[in-house]
């Protein structure tokens, strides 16, 4: 039982891998903003995230979609062992990511001062928009071999390639940053920019130089497992073989809802940024920028290290649910639902009470010298966004893996038309400036999650066990938040420092919610076993007696 049971929560592990190496990346590119902010400040901050925002979408549109549907398919052919027609969807997939690359790639070259200048209100990030349109064309091929790998059960390929992408990314543009800051200053350079564009547009080189390093690294990966790749191939008893029109077919309607439900997920924060954008007006163009780069430089970078667990979990929920769906098993499927639910709300919860709580003296060791105040009240203000976008993740990505691939933009869409109208009134009526934009984008995250849930019950009959993920859970989140508050704020009393007082208050706090979760009876002794490193806290927990029986 225990065998079987190991083998189910797999994808758990998976997701665990490729959370951690999106967590490290993460990390990375956190502490890639302090340097950078440093080089360019909060306006060049504010110009390289406005260019960040169209290649987020421009992504999406190339890449993102692709590793997902190339995923779902692979598992359901590896599941009734098509291994012929696992192969064809990686050729035809790959033919497809790369001709869609190249389209989202030239579309963003040539179209840069529309999106930039008249879209996101931003001229100054014209420059850094077109540096960045040759990585869209890499991402595109990027993304099917990663989603290949995904489909076979691994996250390892995807995993490790994420994190020297990154390390890469971070040292190429801080490096080429600087230099093009100072040869903007150079009064015998003919650059006719501001130093803090220009240093900003040569932040944007490191993206795709990083980019190409994570390709070279996949395609060597693929190329160590063609061999086997093949033998299964030639052994293939399954007698079918789909017509490469029909492949292409099916990989076009699987990446169409998951590209549209993806865009959904993320066009909110680019139509913030073009409404805040008219609400600031062009005569406070630097407070503007200097407003958006404290959101995006500080506030999302921070909040996207918890959501890039949801996100990791996603991406191993939907093969892992869409093999069971091949199968006939809908039972299966919805155990692997509820595995993940709770498991992501195990994670959300405590990390977003504790950004609230602690997080402006995260931002005051993060980011020294710099006024985090306004940052700090975000995270404050905007604790729910880490659960809102945690909780849709998980569920887009159940969806997804059982076939109900529209079901999530229609809620998405649900959620943006209640997300428009409270954003202008808070802007407009309210006059709470960012603060508004934070609370608006929290508000659409918690929206299109609970959306899906109630989706998943209606479409999929998945009942949600409510008491302890969303009680229990909840209220040992809050415990262990005030904890590490007051210890914090004790500390920091006696004058031991906001890194010493931030450090210990963290290291306690972990602990501390291990201790809640178990003695109110949040999460069960099997279900702690099915978690990464399950053994090793039922062996500590036996010992200290937290168990409950």
């Amino acid at each position: 039982m225990a065998k079987k049971d190991n083998k189910s929560s797999n994808f758990i592990a998976q997701g665990g891998i490729l959370a951690i190496a999106g967590i490290i990346s993460r990390i990375i590119g956190m502490l890639y903003r302090i340097p950078l902010m440093n080089i360019i400040g909060e306006a060049g901050s504010g110009i390289y995230s406005t260019a960040y925002d169209i290649y987020n979408i421009m992504l999406l549109i190339s890449s993102y979609s692709l590793p997902m549907a190339v995923s779902k398919l692979v598992s359901a052919k590896l599941s009734q062992k098509q291994y012929r027609n696992v192969k064809q969807v990686l050729v035809v997939a790959l033919a497809f990511g790369a001709s869609l690359g190249l389209a989202a790639a030239l579309l963003m070259y040539f179209g840069a001062g529309f999106l930039a200048g008249n879209l996101l209100s931003t001229p100054r990030a014209v420059l850094a928009v077109k540096l960045l349109a040759p990585t869209v064309f890499i991402m595109g091929m990027l993304g099917v071999l990663r989603g290949f790998f995904q489909g076979h059960g691994t996250m390892i390929p995807t995993a490790v390639s994420q994190v020297l992408e990154q390390i890469i990314h971070v040292a190429v543009s801080i490096v080429m940053a600087r230099i093009l800051f100072d040869k903007a200053y150079d009064p015998a350079s003919s650059v006719n920019m501001s130093p803090n564009a220009y240093g900003a547009a040569g932040a944007t080189i490191g993206t795709g130089i990083g980019a190409l390093a994570a390709l070279l690294f996949v395609g060597f990966c693929f190329f160590v497992y063609k061999h086997r790749l093949e033998r299964r191939c030639r052994l293939d008893k399954s007698g079918a073989l789909d017509a490469p029109v029909f492949t292409l077919k099916t990989v076009v309607i699987t990446a169409v809802p998951i590209l549209i439900s993806a865009t959904m997920a993320n066009i909110v924060t680019l139509l913030d940024h073009g409404i805040f954008g008219a609400y600031m007006g062009a005569e406070q163009m630097n407070l503007y920028e200097r407003l958006w780069g404290d959101y995006s430089g500080k506030f999302i970078v921070l909040t996207n290290v918890p959501i890039a667990i949801a996100t990791a979990l996603s991406a191993s929920t939907l093969p892992a649910v869409s093999s069971h769906i091949a199968v006939g098993d809908r039972r299966g499927a919805m155990a692997k639902a509820s595995s993940a639910i709770q498991f992501i709300a195990l994670v959300a919860m405590p990390a977003s009470l504790a950004l609230a709580v602690l997080g402006k003296p995260c931002l005051d060791l993060l980011f020294r010298n710099r006024d985090n105040g306004l940052a700090g009240q975000m995270l404050l203000v905007g604790f729910a966004t880490v659960i809102g976008y945690s909780l849709s993740a998980v569920s887009v990505g159940i969806l997804q893996g059982s076939g109900l691939f529209w079901e999530p933009i229609k809620n998405y869409i649900a959620a943006l038309i209640i997300h428009l109208p409270l954003l202008f009134i808070m802007l407009y009526i309210l006059k709470w400036g960012i603060l508004g934009v934070v609370v608006a984008n929290a508000l659409f995250g918690l929206c299109s999650g609970l959306l899906n849930l109630l989706t998943m019950r209606r479409k999929l009959g998945y009942r949600q066990e409510w008491r302890r993920s969303f009680c229990l859970i909840p209220l040992a989140a809050l415990f262990t938040a005030a904890f590490a508050f007051c210890i914090y704020k004790g500390l920091f009393a006696l004058g031991l420092g906001n890194t010493i007082s931030l450090l210990i208050s963290i290291a306690a706090a972990l602990p501390a919610y291990l201790a809640a979760i178990l003695l109110l009876g949040a999460v069960t002794e099997e279900e702690l076993s099915s978690m990464p490193k399950g053994h090793v806290l039922i062996k500590l927990a036996g010992k200290l007696c937290l168990l409950k029986s």
